[in-house]
């Protein structure tokens, strides 16, 4: 839903020629009026593609969207309600079980044409078609807003006259198609009225489904991380600023800010399992940093003792680590123990320190209900006052408690839903007096 009153602002910058100021300038207005009706701030960064890039996107018939990690998963799906009204569909559900094979976010380009490419392709060959061009599925929070932009910028949605579009989400184990209602029936359909603007999700199709309304929507297989990178980056460092790291070290904070490592390139062998950077900052203790950045301290994370699994896995200076995401390296519930124990050469448990940092860049979790242990930092002491436990392996945790973040440990080392390790690759970059030394 767009105000009547910044449709003339959108229009006026849609109309400029294009490039990457003018794309950044077009999506921040246009998420401007979403974020009005949101209840958690929209940030939209920079454009990440260069003005050749915008053109060569052009003239393939591509656009370029912009989706806030706040709308990217079936957990934050319900949100979109209340931006898009009119498409009213089950996948938005608080309880909807439509999940992405990923929960990516930030910049991504996107076949603009109102049919869906790549027709008549049962899932097998959509996929091999896809992979060959250098292109994946979108996910169905990105096809979303590539869906609205369209509205926006030229009054119709993607999809909204016959064809329906495989996405990177499933349902049951099976991936989905979408598309969008227009003002006329779809194709085929005639004896069907229409509701203008309603998203439909096909829940039901199986691998061997093809035919000549059936494509998918896709994205550059290599989307511009290090925009997200440095976000992320921004996000973190500008959180230690504003809780008074800086004058806690007796620092300037510019001074501070330029002792930091910067975001180095991803070790390959990270690729699947931690894309998440994060910058750490380890001459604060966990539980200093905490108060400076308004997270609680439960009873037992106070009094009771807890120590790193892995001291020598964290330098004692600022470092940037690569960690997994919610959904990523232990992708359903396992206890802290499993997890330790499954841990690669390469890889480590965090600590809290660590589970600060997530929080600090991406808040958003913990307000959706998607909580990590730290598995690097585990309880020693044996029981509580009011219940006996002496299950080894209680780890630290940080969640959400009577409404705010807090930093505690689950009574038991199981599976809980809602939780996930945190896990850091053993190779950090750190900051040496003269250049950034890796580890």
């Amino acid at each position: 839903m767009t105000d009547p009153s910044a449709a003339p602002v959108i229009d006026a910058i849609a109309r400029e020629p294009l490039s990457a100021a003018q794309q950044t300038r077009l999506h921040r207005a246009i998420w401007a009026e979403r974020g009005r009706l949101l209840d958690v701030p929209v940030a939209v960064t920079p454009c990440p593609y260069d003005d050749a890039q915008l053109l060569g996107f052009q003239r393939e018939g591509r656009a370029i969207g912009y989706l806030p990690h706040e709308l990217s998963s079936h957990l934050t799906r319900d949100r979109f309600r209340r931006v898009f009204p009119d498409m009213d569909s089950y996948a938005e559900s608080p309880a909807n079980g439509f999940t992405n094979a990923a929960d990516v976010w930030g910049w991504f380009d996107y076949e603009a044409a109102r049919e869906a490419p790549w027709l008549d392709l049962d899932e097998p060959a959509t996929l091999k078609a896809i992979a060959a061009a250098g292109r994946t599925m979108l996910t169905l929070d990105q096809y979303i807003v590539a869906s609205q932009d369209q509205h926006v910028l030229t009054g119709r949605h993607l999809d909204d006259r016959r064809s329906w579009s495989r996405l990177a989400t499933s349902y049951d184990g099976r991936t989905i198609a979408a598309r969008f209602d227009g003002d006329q029936p779809e194709e085929g359909r005639e004896n069907e009225p229409p509701t203008p603007g309603s998203l439909l999700v096909a829940y039901d199709l199986q691998p061997s489904d093809n035919g000549r309304m059936l494509g998918v929507r896709t994205r550059s297989a290599t989307p511009p991380l290090k925009a997200l990178w440095d976000d992320l980056w921004t996000r973190t460092t500008d959180a230690y600023v504003r809780a008074g790291y800086p004058a806690r070290l007796g620092t300037a904070p510019a001074d501070y800010l330029a002792g930091l490592p910067r975001v180095p390139q991803q070790p390959s062998a990270y690729t699947d399992r931690f894309a998440v950077p994060l910058v750490i900052e380890p001459r604060i203790p966990w539980q200093v940093q905490a108060r400076l950045l308004s997270v609680r301290l439960s009873s037992q994370s106070q009094r009771f003792s807890f120590e790193a699994t892995d001291p020598a896995a964290s330098p004692d200076r600022p470092y940037v680590g690569w960690f997994n995401a919610w959904h990523a390296r232990f992708p359903e519930p396992i206890s802290s123990i499993d997890a330790r124990a499954q841990l690669a050469d390469d890889e480590c448990g965090a600590t809290p320190i660590e589970l600060l940092a997530m929080n600090a860049a991406l808040p958003d979790l913990v307000r959706t209900s998607r909580f990590f242990e730290a598995v690097g930092f585990v309880m020693t002491t044996p029981t509580t006052e009011h219940i006996t436990n002496r299950s080894p392996g209680r780890c630290m945790s940080l969640y959400r408690w009577r409404g705010a973040p807090e930093l505690g440990a689950n009574q038991h080392p199981v599976p809980y839903p809602m939780f996930r390790p945190l896990v850091r690759g053993r190779d950090v970059t750190t900051l040496s007096a003269t250049t950034e030394e890796r580890r």
